[in-house]
């Protein structure tokens, strides 16, 4: 089964710092609603005019807007691509076929893997 990045954040909603900002997407678009004192940094969507409004445009973004989200998607790039390479092991996106105690250990190895893949020391 699986499951939104949201219907889970709600679910485990893990607490963080004060300090620490959340960068996130528009699949979280609720969050600030829902969690009204967290920090976190959503990109800026056009405001649709509707339904009903044929013909009509959304307006345009601002330019420090465009700025902020094109700084916003330069930050949550690196962050998907890290998770690309992690889902390359198929250790999270699949169903584990070993022992669950091994589990931890195994999310380590590949996330070490990747850690040395990103520093460049190790070509994968």
């Amino acid at each position: 089964m699986t499951m939104h990045d949201y219907v889970l954040y709600k679910r485990s909603h893990p607490h963080l710092p004060d300090n620490v900002r959340l960068d996130l997407d528009l699949g979280y678009l609720g969050i600030t609603v829902d969690f009204p004192k967290l920090y976190c940094a959503l990109p800026i969507k056009r405001k649709n005019p509707g339904r009903g409004k044929r013909g009509v445009k959304a307006q345009e973004l601002s330019a420090e807007q465009k700025v902020f989200n094109k700084a916003l998607a330069k930050e949550r790039v690196v962050v998907e691509h890290t998770n690309s390479r992690v889902k390359k092991f198929h250790i999270f996106g699949d169903e584990f076929r070993n022992r669950l105690k091994r589990y931890d250990i195994m999310t380590d190895i590949v996330c070490g893997l990747v850690n040395f893949r990103i520093a460049g020391t190790l070509a994968i």
